[in-house]
């Protein structure tokens, strides 16, 4: 909630460093507004950073606490299932994580309407139309579906985020001594499974590039489409197996 308090301060301060800017027409004034606004600016994309970044390591150690420390004998005491537990504690993650998300999208889009002198929304609203005609033409996919395609696409990829450290946490576990690295290092191979499993797929539909050069986006975004949100899917179930698999059988806390 902290960070969240911050990000309103930051979203303020940044509107009002770009709404001084409008309207001014002397030049030593306008150029005097301009560094301060710079500097503003500039502090407002560190703030985000480091709030977002924030978030992600206050979460995955809390998660660790409860879950691996000391602190997990009490938690894995509670009379639910552990596949329960970590079920609640990944859905907590995510919506804690989409929430921020959120918010650090509307702060950016406020400051990006306040840089357009306050157009930004009506002009959005108002080239809907040829927004959705577009869309239609050049990908055959409705304006709706194209949002709730990449509503979708940005689930799965938090959720794949959350699990792949929580995954590598669980493994890291497991070992004695060094968990702190091996954890780094179990994620360092599932990235990198990732990464190969995602370079195999282009490979395997390269073809489908002259498509897109050709000018024929609906095959083309069809096979990317529907490749990524397969592959996607497939590494978030096979890393939540992973981690309910440990978690049930394979838990270490000595």
């Amino acid at each position: 909630v902290a960070t969240w308090l911050v990000l309103a301060v930051a979203t303020l301060m940044g509107s009002l460093a770009l709404y001084s800017r409008i309207g001014q027409e002397n030049h030593s004034e306008a150029t005097f507004s301009v560094i301060i606004s710079g500097v503003i600016l500039i502090l407002y994309i560190i703030a985000l950073i480091c709030i977002y970044c924030l978030d992600f390591i206050y979460l995955y150690y809390h998660y660790y606490k409860t879950m691996y420390s000391e602190q997990g004998y009490l938690t894995h005491t509670l009379p639910v299932s552990p596949v329960a537990t970590f079920g609640v504690k990944i859905f907590t993650f995510f919506v804690w994580m989409l929430t921020s998300s959120v918010l650090l999208a509307c702060s950016v889009l406020i400051l990006i309407d306040v840089a357009s002198g306050r157009e930004l929304f009506i002009a959005l609203f108002s080239s809907w139309g040829e927004f959705a005609r577009e869309a239609e033409d050049l990908f055959g996919m409705s304006a709706p579906f194209l949002i709730f395609i990449f509503i979708a696409e940005t689930f799965l990829g938090l959720l794949w985020k959350i699990l792949w450290i929580t995954a590598s946490m669980a493994i890291g576990q497991l070992f004695q001594s060094g968990r702190a690295g091996f954890s780094i290092l179990a994620g360092f191979c599932i990235y990198m499974v990732n990464q190969i499993v995602s370079t195999i797929f282009l490979a395997a539909t390269g073809y489908n590039l002259n498509s897109f050069l050709e000018g024929e986006f609906r095959s083309f975004m069809n096979y990317v489409i529907g490749g990524s949100t397969g592959i996607s899917i497939v590494l978030i179930v096979l890393l939540y197996g992973i981690c309910v698999y440990i978690n049930k059988k394979k838990l270490n806390l000595e």
